[in-house]
């Protein structure tokens, strides 16, 4: 009966939506069109009600896209300090596409249908709940059809993709906590130091005091609603050899010959040049080797952008943090950095088509004992594109079975007849390049191919591909070679177009008369590019490629070994991410006054502290903290070699610390909106009153999205001043300086060092340059072991320059001691 019902729904679909309501209702994707319309009408008549939502939810989490629609108009009126009402929604719709779906009777039904704000995180909640399992139920159905089509994958692999689809739907479901306690930070740097060490053996003051006796004197301390500015320049020490490569627009260029200026290559394709050349003097190096072999040299304190899966950002992190990371299982090869998106490169004109010259690397004969340059195939598709494409009036003639001679068409056209032959362009050009008369062995890639622009390099990555690659049945791209300098180059190909590419030896062998023989060694490269990837044009190879495997095998950390010791040297760079290539295609990266005044008012005035750190993560700066405090030197605590005089010292500052209100948030590009929630929410828990809000730093927030970074930072300085007034306490924001401080000779910085200077000279109330001359001068300073804090601007004081004592070992600010040099009773040395 059951049987007999179900083959007349399949012949008759239409009878499952009609005949059988159950059945319909259970199509129709989980939501609530009520939550949705509580949600809305709350935040229409009561825009406060925007803070309680946490940033739980986005516009894509309705089901209805007229929602949608309305929810992302008010975040953008809330975010701009607009009312956000029936009226000024319903205008700001009109400009949106689609804003023909919301008139303005429906907005004010739902605002009148809508009795209070009160429960608005309950409608929420149910809203993201419904959201997730519609989420839940697209996943389901792609594993359910992957189940039913592996496609040639293994159950191991099936099962790995369906958990990670499935975890990653319970990140996106869920924001991390808006902050982390610092006990419980403390507790776990110190159990890391234990481990590590067994293993191996009446005042004038009328704001809030920073601690620096000084510089209090001169500000009266920091005042509320006052927006501090902190801006030095990058933080020395994250340094790499000067014979480290780095990849510039053109070409690559050694680390010890860059130059201001030089324009670099970038992981996105965005604008890139060096800013600052610091030289570092002599170094522990270390070698970091990846999961396909690539490898790039750095120091202990060289800093990379790394993802994990259980991360729902990237997060920065130097290599000896690293070094700890990838000794614990859990992290051990699942580190992983991004890959080169591939655009850069020249744009010179090649004398040879790139993929005829791939082509000829992969299956033709350009020793000269030939005669003629020899190209190999059975496919006639190969054929007819090498004779499409190999210009200087070239074409292939058959010479037996498989091979073909590429001949002058002059040359046929004498018809072996004594004739004058205009000089053959095609041969003189492999002759220039130097590839004429290379035998399998020996074959290579020319620079000027290796350093084209993009659509250069794939056409040559496409043009060996076609003829001697192929494709595993579980998708990975092979090719082989004999000649070690060839594999090396096609590796590097590969690693420059954004792939994944490992080399392994193979002993090949042969059979001569009965007998086998044992032949050379072979090269076999295995890639992975990001779904998408176009490696073949020849159709028959481009059938196999998966449309729907979407897994790309990641470049990940494999180990961190010392190296050698040598001068080394640390640039900065003008990318947004401050990210530049560097050796075989790997991607690497480029805090303490602001924290050391975070650590004075948390211990000495009580006060709750919150330090938004996008660039440290709390656990780092939790050992920062630890250090500074306890005056314990910040390298022994990350080896665990603490002596025996630092033990009690790190005893008392935890003891110090754990009763101190220091609140860390550590996600990553948070927008000005979203951290001004946040700020509000711990404001609340606190009783409404902090003593001091630090945000490091301000270029690493996101903006609104706008192509020009000089307006994101112009709202994000300005939403910074108001959320200072609004708490009514100081915030302090870290920022960067621009290039044009190293192109004189007196390095302090002045007010239009300040990247995207405008907005932000505007909005501050005090803006204050950390200098340090050792750092220029290292041989000549009169100042070792001493700072400038340069105060720029002080809307309601003096500007002038104060002096502190600098502790490096413990990454720690101090006041000079009463007569030591640099010291005066004010502290203070106006301009």
């Amino acid at each position: 009966m059951a049987e007999s019902r179900s083959r007349s729904l399949m012949s008759n679909p239409g009878m499952m939506g009609s005949g059988d309501p159950a059945l319909q209702a259970l199509k129709v994707p989980p939501h609530s069109v009520e939550a949705e319309q509580s949600l809305l009408g709350g935040l229409l008549i009561d825009n406060t009600a925007w803070d309680r939502l946490g940033g739980v939810l986005t516009d894509k989490d309705f089901y209805r896209p007229e929602h949608a629609l309305i929810y992302k108009v008010i975040q953008r009126l809330v975010g701009d300090n607009h009312p956000a009402d029936v009226i000024t929604v319903h205008e700001a719709v009109k400009s949106e596409q689609g804003g023909d779906l919301v008139g303005i009777d429906y907005l004010n039904s739902l605002a009148q249908s809508t009795p209070s704000a009160a429960n608005i995180k309950g409608y929420a909640d149910i809203v993201r709940d419904r959201s997730i399992l519609r989420r839940l139920i697209e996943v389901s159905d792609n594993i359910v059809n992957s189940a039913f089509v592996p496609e040639g994958r293994s159950v191991r692999t099936l099962l790995d993709e369906a958990e990670s689809r499935i975890l990653q739907i319970g990140e996106e479901g869920s924001r991390k906590a808006d902050y982390l306690e610092i006990e419980p930070l403390l507790k776990t740097v110190v159990a890391r130091i234990d481990e590590l060490y067994n293993r191996q053996g009446g005042s004038d003051i009328t704001g809030i005091a920073t601690g620096f006796i000084d510089l209090d004197k001169q500000t009266s301390g920091l005042q509320k609603g006052d927006l501090v500015i902190v801006a030095g320049r990058p933080s020395m020490g994250k340094a790499q050899p000067l014979d480290a490569k780095v990849k510039t627009v053109d070409g690559w260029k050694l680390m010890g010959d860059l130059r201001f200026g030089d324009r670099l290559a970038s992981v996105d394709g965005q604008h890139s040049m060096v800013t600052g050349i610091y030289p570092q003097g002599i170094k522990q190096i270390y070698r970091v080797t990846f999961s396909d072999g690539r490898e790039a040299e750095c120091c202990d304190e060289h800093l990379w952008r790394v993802m994990y899966r259980d991360w729902d950002a990237p997060k920065v992190i130097n290599t000896a943090r690293l070094i700890e990371m990838l000794s614990c299982v859990r992290y051990k090869n699942r580190l992983w950095i991004d890959p080169v998106s591939g655009d850069f490169g020249h744009s010179n004109i090649l004398p040879i088509n790139p993929w005829v010259l791939g082509a000829l690397l992969g299956d033709g004969t350009l020793a000269l004992s030939h005669g003629s340059v020899m190209f190999s195939t059975k496919s006639p598709e190969l054929i007819e594109r090498m004779n499409a494409l190999a210009g200087y009036e070239m074409e292939l003639v058959h010479a037996n079975a498989y091979d073909w001679r590429l001949v002058s068409k002059a040359r046929i056209a004498a018809n072996g007849q004594r004739q004058s032959v205009p000089t053959n362009y095609f041969r003189s050009a492999l002759q220039d390049l130097g590839v004429l008369g290379c035998r399998s062995f020996d074959k290579y890639i020319p620079a000027t191919y290796l350093e084209a622009n993009k659509n250069s390099r794939l056409a040559l990555f496409q043009g060996l591909m076609d003829t001697d690659g192929w494709i595993e049945k579980w998708g990975s791209i092979r090719f082989c070679t004999a000649s070690k300098q060839l594999s090396e180059d096609v590796a590097s190909l590969a690693r420059s177009l954004g792939g994944f590419c490992s080399i392994a030896q193979k002993q090949s062998s042969y059979t001569y008369k009965g007998e086998k023989k044992q032949g050379r060694l072979a090269y076999v490269l295995n890639m992975s590019f990001a779904p998408g990837f176009q490696a073949f044009t020849l159709p028959e190879k481009k059938e196999r490629l998966r449309t729907s495997w979407d897994r790309q095998r990641r470049v990940s950390f494999k180990s961190i070994e010392p190296s050698r010791v040598t001068e080394a040297q640390c640039i900065s760079v003008s990318h947004p991410d401050r990210t530049y290539v560097t050796n075989d295609y790997v991607v690497t990266h480029n805090t303490a006054f602001a924290l050391n005044i975070a650590e004075n008012v948390a211990l000495a005035e009580g006060l709750p502290v919150v330090v938004f750190s996008m660039e440290m993560s709390g656990e780092q700066l939790a050992s920062r903290l630890l250090g500074s405090v306890g005056r314990v030197d910040q390298s022994r605590m990350r080896t665990g070699k603490l002596q025996d005089d630092e033990w009690p010292r790190v005893t008392d500052a935890i003891a110090r610390l754990s009763n101190t209100q220091i609140l860390i948030d550590e996600t990553g590009a948070l927008s000005s909106l979203e951290l001004r929630a946040r700020a509000r929410r711990i404001a609340r828990n606190f009783g409404g009153t902090l003593g001091l809000v630090v945000i490091d730093y301000l270029q690493l927030m996101s903006g609104s999205g706008s192509e020009n970074r000089a307006t994101e930072i112009s709202e994000i300085s300005r939403s910074l001043k108001s959320l200072a007034k609004e708490l009514q306490c100081p915030v302090v924001a870290l920022s960067q300086l621009n290039r044009g401080l190293e192109q004189r000779p007196n390095k302090r910085p002045i007010m239009s060092d300040l990247r995207e200077s405008g907005a932000i000279e505007q909005d501050a109330d005090l803006i204050m340059f950390i200098y340090r001359d050792e750092v220029y001068h290292p041989d000549t300073t009169q100042d070792k072991g001493m700072a400038e804090i340069i105060i720029g601007k002080q809307r309601n004081g003096p500007i002038g320059t104060v002096r502190l004592s600098w502790q490096g070992p413990y990454t720690k600010f101090d006041n000079l001691a009463m007569g030591s040099v640099g010291y005066s009773s004010g502290g203070y040395e106006p301009f």
